[in-house]
């Protein structure tokens, strides 16, 4: 299963999810010769972060299959690999055994790498991105105010999760993927 995440982030692309625009701009490009991944191509669409990305992108494993997944694959800016493996996947307790990321080659990376310091120091502090630098980011990247339905649809066994605030490591309930 292919999953493109990302919700609707900017009042000016219009009620254009990311994951969205990314599924119609492989679509656009005929999945890049590999027209067999549109069957198995879908997406998350309330992600604001890279956080929301990942647990999110769980959430909607879960409801279109019915069960977690064992693996997972991150494709993303090489410059964010940290922030996904060492921070992300560690605060959602998945094993680094069964997570890759695949880095990708960024525009600009000087201006991007400076920004990434900034924001690894941010989930350090603030790894479930609950305070108000993270929380406010979220709220600015949610303009038509859709919020979160992961909650209720989720097994109680992860709801906690989804509204954790405080420090590493989760200890609150055993996750399923462990």
């Amino acid at each position: 299963l292919l999953l493109f995440s990302g919700g609707e982030t900017r009042a000016s692309a219009g009620p254009l999810s990311e994951g969205g625009s990314y599924w119609l701009a492989a679509n656009g490009l005929n999945w890049f010769g590999h027209e067999e991944l549109k069957a198995r191509a879908l997406t998350e669409e309330h992600a604001r972060d890279s956080f929301e990305n990942l647990l999110f992108s769980i959430c909607r494993f879960f409801q279109l299959t019915g069960h977690f997944p064992h693996n997972i694959t991150v494709v993303g800016y090489e410059f964010k690999r940290a922030r996904f493996e060492d921070h992300h996947r560690a605060a959602i307790s998945f094993p680094r055994t069964r997570f890759s990321y695949i880095g990708t080659r960024a525009p600009n990376f000087a201006a991007a790498a400076r920004g990434e310091m900034k924001t690894i120091k941010a989930y350090q502090e603030d790894p479930y991105g609950c305070e108000e630098f993270l929380r406010g980011k979220r709220i600015s990247r949610d303009p038509f105010a859709i919020g979160v339905p992961y909650y209720y649809r989720m097994p109680a066994q992860l709801r906690p999760l989804l509204i954790h605030c405080g420090p590493l490591p989760y200890l609150q309930t055993q996750l399923p993927w462990e």
